[in-house]
């Protein structure tokens, strides 16, 4: 029994992709407007294609990665690029304005379950710390405080500064390196504090950085407790 054939869809457009990931590359350049004889030798030459081959079915046939069909759909002056290219102006527009609906779709194509609870606890993290950073604010707080809040919160989860998690684990923003598990535990930290704050009206920023580090030493104990008490004992 075969399998049915992998494909990578965008709209009404459905393109055959590898298990790994590439474009079958007859395929793809059909979308941009080039036919099979338009020269496949030739071409990679020209634009330095270089994914390797792989097997759709016929035996191993040309393929383009992602990122190389996305600069074809740039540099290639057809009917089908100016549409490719089009279809990333409306892209790039729907992102700067911030449409949820665009990062949905994006979302519902990943067929990763991981990512997709990442992205729920990403989100959770941002609302949590948006909320503390404007109770913060109304209490008083001003100036560095909001990034010794940060640092504070980043060593009681993660145990290190924010600079060592973005060299460690190679991104430009500490929370696109963390996992769900991280994010959810920040998360939870920024909304004990931010209610902390208000329960307790913790006023400036000595106040408030004294119960953050309270809280964070709290909520890291209790973390830390099932890793020392070590796993459930069997039972017999």
């Amino acid at each position: 029994m075969k399998n049915a054939p992998l494909t990578l869809e965008f709209g009404t457009v459905r393109l055959p992709v590898s298990a790994d990931g590439f474009l079958h590359a007859p395929s793809a350049l059909a979308q941009l407007g080039l036919k099979d004889d338009a020269g496949w030798p030739a071409l990679a030459a020209e634009h330095d294609l270089t994914s390797p081959p792989r097997d759709f079915g016929a035996g191993a046939e040309p393929t383009l990665s992602l990122p190389e069909f996305a600069r074809l759909a740039f540099v290639l002056d057809t009917p089908g690029a100016r549409r490719w290219r089009r279809r990333a102006q409306d892209l790039l527009a729907r992102a700067l304005a911030g449409d949820v609906r665009l990062s949905a779709q994006i979302a519902e194509r990943n067929a990763d379950p991981e990512a997709r609870r990442w992205l729920a606890a990403r989100l959770e993290s941002t609302d949590a710390r948006r909320e503390l950073m404007s109770t913060v604010a109304r209490h008083g707080g001003e100036g560095n405080v909001y990034g010794q809040l940060g640092s504070i919160s980043n060593r009681s989860v993660l145990g290190v500064d924010s600079a060592t998690i973005r060299r460690e684990r190679g991104v430009k923003a500490t929370r696109d390196g963390l996992n769900s598990t991280e994010l959810l535990r920040l998360a939870y930290l920024d909304t004990a504090t931010a209610r902390a704050i208000q329960e307790r009206g913790a006023h400036g920023n000595a106040a408030i950085l004294r119960l953050h580090e309270h809280v964070a030493r709290h909520e890291r104990r209790g973390w830390e407790a099932p890793l020392q008490a070590g796993p459930s004992p069997q039972a017999g």
